[in-house]
């Protein structure tokens, strides 16, 4: 008799139960669906700022020709694939293209080199690479919202920032001229 009391009271319970746990469950899902968002729009974003650096490594092509081409990359409506919103995305290109150095050798570097004064020699390098040492790069930014049912969180949006760099020069045509 006990046992049939005790079986009746608990279907109650496992419905009370239902409803408290069920939309915990929906929010924790939402969240992580969210989420997986965010790292497939950080993936892409990733994706795109390394192929600009690519093109400024190894093309010459101008900078808004690149900055064109990334802005198609991630936001064109005739992209096979997932598309962000251009509204919210902001690409910042520099273009440090290399500069040949000039070699001038005299007998005062040849001497420094030959006496390892340490100081002497670590001028004379620097003075050689003075222009291999700049970086070109391609940086994106773009702010995800945050949907209304997870604005427990506080905050409106998530920047999401990826760049790439590349040394000048490093590229196959680093002597021809960049297109302007």
């Amino acid at each position: 008799m006990i046992c049939l009391k005790f079986v009746k009271q608990s279907r109650g319970q496992a419905l009370v139960e239902a409803a408290l746990v069920t939309p915990l469950l929906i929010i924790f899902l939402f969240g992580v669906l969210w989420f997986a968002s965010i790292i497939l729009t950080w993936q892409q974003i990733t994706s795109a700022a390394r192929y600009g650096a690519d093109m400024l490594a190894y093309a010459p092509f101008s900078v808004k020709y690149i900055e064109d081409d990334i802005r198609d990359y991630l936001c064109a409506k005739n992209t096979i694939g997932r598309t962000i919103d251009p509204k919210r995305l902001s690409i910042k290109i520099e273009a440090n293209d290399y500069i040949p150095i000039k070699f001038d050798f005299d007998i005062t570097n040849i001497s420094n080199f030959a006496a390892l004064n340490p100081l002497n020699t670590f001028n004379s390098l620097k003075s050689f690479a003075h222009g291999a040492t700049k970086k070109s790069f391609v940086e994106i930014k773009y702010s995800h919202k945050i949907p209304r049912i997870l604005k427990i969180i506080g905050n409106d949006g998530i920047k999401i920032t990826s760049r790439a760099s590349v040394l000048s020069g490093t590229g196959s045509i680093a002597d021809l001229r960049r297109r302007k």
